[in-house]
């Protein structure tokens, strides 16, 4: 195992990935627990956390205190695998037809946000496919 690869055995896209979505449900979190989190050193998440901001990814530092993400900024999840695509959808179903009313109107609203934005990335000139091989959440590579 390389000093750069984790105990994951998860490469850096991926990783650099996985530390935006850390950010995203993270108020504030220090390079230590990013480090602990990913089983990597202090150094790869300092490494890691420059690369997103050359790419654009507005991080936040304060010093003492940790890393955060600008106010406002977000990733939407959208890059499903064909199969996690197919158990969210067929979780839906489960939820339409087998529970009370509680957990049904929720679910139809997290399906048609998921269905909309699929809509958004199918009409982009960007393609659906992530550089991992991905497939985004209507199954085309």
């Amino acid at each position: 195992m390389g000093c750069h690869d984790s105990l994951w055995g998860m490469n850096r896209i991926d990783r650099l990935m996985a530390t935006l979505l850390l950010l995203q449900g993270r108020r504030v979190i220090t390079a230590e627990e990013i480090a602990s989190h990913f089983e990597i050193r202090v150094r790869t998440v300092y490494r890691d956390l420059a690369a997103l901001s050359e790419d654009g990814v507005p991080v936040v530092a304060e010093a003492g205190v940790g890393y955060s993400l600008l106010n406002g900024y977000s990733v939407p999840p959208v890059m499903f695998t064909a199969e996690e695509a197919g158990a969210l959808f067929m979780g839906g179903e489960l939820v339409q037809h087998r529970t009370d009313r509680s957990l049904q109107a929720p679910m139809q609203s997290a399906l048609l946000k998921i269905r909309s934005a699929s809509e958004v990335m199918r009409t982009s000139p960007c393609g659906s496919t992530s550089r991992n091989g991905a497939r985004s959440i209507w199954g085309r590579r």
